[in-house]
């Protein structure tokens, strides 16, 4: 179970950072720029540019 949740974390982690990169080079398309919103809310994060 914590191989799952760690595994989890990890991935969620990863895809925010990688979100973050494309939204600097302003190359979001709509869905991604959603599920960046959802990650930073979830992760607790400000979505400042």
């Amino acid at each position: 179970m914590d191989k799952d949740l760690d595994k989890s974390l990890r991935y969620i982690f990863a895809e925010y950072k990688r979100l973050k990169l494309k939204e600097k080079k302003q190359k979001l398309t709509i869905e991604e720029h959603e599920t960046l919103k959802k990650l930073s809310s979830f992760l607790g994060k400000s979505n400042e540019k």
